[in-house]
């Protein structure tokens, strides 16, 4: 290998260890499982955009996104409401095991109070009650609503299993890598057999 191939080699790498790879961030949902006393379900799938789902009192939303979550990162997008007002919500992850939906036992609840915003949790450990390979399932309930007709739900995402591209370039890179060294070390031990034939 050149000193110039060699240097190239040098550079890539270094774009690469100088921009990470992590678990993508921004998966969204790409359908609602099942709802029960939801208005607009479909509000609550892909990036917050105004047009929210509104989970009412007693209500339940189960989103199922394309890839397994790992149940960290998780947050919700909720629109403000007028208040005084509540609604008290437990979200929980689950999988289709042996063809049924399973969540875990355990939930994160928290009270909206109208403010909107982004609400985050870490569900991982939940998660791995569940499934030792992900989440694909997160549900969302209203457990019970005052002085509003439910939950403003805008959008749902969370931290995927499935590698961002950045992860996919350094893995192959590090194959290559891995090939490169074998085929020079194959060579080294080829090389004195065949100066000693020639003699």
């Amino acid at each position: 290998m050149t000193l110039a191939s060699r240097l190239i080699a040098v550079a890539v790498a270094a774009v690469f260890v100088a921009f990470p790879a992590r678990a993508a961030t921004t998966v969204y949902a790409s359908s609602v499982f099942s709802q029960t006393n939801v208005v607009n379900a479909n509000g609550a799938l892909f990036a917050a955009n105004g047009g929210a789902a509104t989970i009412l009192s007693g209500g339940d939303l189960v989103l199922q996104f394309t890839h397994p979550l790992t149940g960290t990162g998780v947050a919700l997008s909720l629109l403000p409401f007028a208040g005084p007002a509540a609604n008290f919500v437990a979200v929980s992850v689950g999988e289709i095991v042996g063809g049924v939906a399973t969540f875990s036992a355990g939930a994160a609840a928290f009270a909206d109070i109208g403010a909107g915003g982004i609400q985050n949790f870490d569900l991982g450990g939940l998660c791995l009650t569940v499934s030792a390979t992900g989440c694909s399932l997160l549900r969302i309930q209203n457990i019970a609503s005052f002085g509003t007709p439910g939950l403003l739900l805008d959008g749902a995402s969370g931290v995927s299993n499935a590698p961002e591209p950045a992860a996919w370039a350094m893995m192959i890179l590090g194959f290559a890598g891995v090939a490169w060294r074998l085929k020079e070390a194959r060579k080294r031990r080829i090389r004195p057999g065949l100066r000693h034939a020639a003699a």
